[in-house]
């Protein structure tokens, strides 16, 4: 079975097992037999902000103003098919991984991330819900949810480029976790 892995890193022959930078995940190959959720990946984030709904249609949301412009816009990245010798399931729908090497069957250069994720929304097979079209319930939520990762991770106290991120996408989530934690605002 062919699986598709997307990367800002183009010329790809082999994908090597690697743990991802922000997330509490071991080395692994980690591909999907979805191309928009391959497509989201194309990007080296500290988030990815989709889901499935109870249909099973992915879907993909953006929890702050202009998120996708700001993740996507301009950002070329190479779409790679594969075929791994072997591959396990893991906890996220339509994901794969392998413990050992991939050898990559195709490369497709993807010029611009936000262009390529738009066609698969015109496609139908990608739900993008916009920051504006959010209920207040679940902007609650997000502010909720992204002061936890600040503190968990102790943003706050741990200046750097994830620090900075959260802090200018998330003010109000960096001032709740600030308020938890006691902090003084600066």
């Amino acid at each position: 079975m062919a699986y598709y892995h997307c990367s800002p890193t183009a010329g790809l022959t082999v994908l090597q097992p690697r743990k991802p930078v922000s997330f509490e995940k071991p080395a692994r190959v980690y591909m999907t037999t979805l191309l928009p959720m391959a497509l989201m990946y194309s990007i080296q984030n500290y988030e990815y902000t989709y889901g499935y709904t109870k249909e099973g249609q992915i879907y993909l949301e953006e929890y702050f103003p202009n998120a996708l412009e700001i993740w996507y816009r301009g950002k070329s990245a190479s779409l790679y098919l594969c075929d791994p010798a072997h591959t396990e399931s893991s906890k996220i729908p339509n994901e794969a991984i392998s413990e050992t090497a991939v050898p990559v069957i195709q490369e497709t250069p993807i010029p611009d991330a936000l262009e390529a994720l738009l066609e698969q929304e015109r496609l139908g097979t990608l739900v993008i819900y916009r920051y504006h079209q959010l209920s207040e319930r679940k902007l609650d939520w997000i502010r909720k949810v992204e002061a936890e990762i600040i503190t968990k991770n102790d943003l706050i106290h741990t200046p750097g480029p994830m620090a900075d991120y959260y802090r200018e996408h998330y003010p109000e989530s960096w001032n709740l976790a600030e308020k938890e934690q006691g902090c003084a605002h600066g």
